[in-house]
């Protein structure tokens, strides 16, 4: 065991010193391995963020894709509207485009009575 040796005196001063030296190499790999457990812990926050964000940008990407899909489908309906009008009713394309705008408007009125009805807040008492 070394610490039932015995320590000559030209060796007290190198081994009084070491202790020092022995703390600073502590201390020196106290912080590498904080910076090491930092480093690591953000390296998990990053790859936990990147998963959730990638997440939410596929929901976008359908959304916003979804959308126009919607509108595409909608406009393609609307000429189908106008043409059936014009071509089968024979009436002239102001008459046809006129009729399908009302058609719209009523539509959109039903749809703003059924949701208002349906959203309306509770009374203060």
């Amino acid at each position: 065991m070394p610490e039932n040796q015995i320590i000559r005196r030209s060796d007290r001063i190198g081994a009084e010193s070491a202790p020092a030296a022995d703390w600073a190499s502590l201390v020196a790999r106290a912080v590498d391995d904080i910076t090491r457990i930092v480093h690591s812990e953000f390296r998990l926050l990053v790859a936990g963020m990147q998963t959730v964000l990638d997440e939410g940008i596929d929901r976008v990407l359908g959304f916003v894709a979804t959308g126009v899909l919607i509108m595409a489908g909608a406009l393609c309906m609307l000429a189908a509207i106008i043409m059936f009008l014009h071509e089968f009713l024979m009436l002239p394309w102001w008459q046809s485009f006129g009729i399908t705008a009302l058609l719209m408007f009523g539509i959109a009125i039903a749809i703003r009575a059924v949701t208002m009805r349906r959203t309306t807040p509770p009374a203060i008492t």
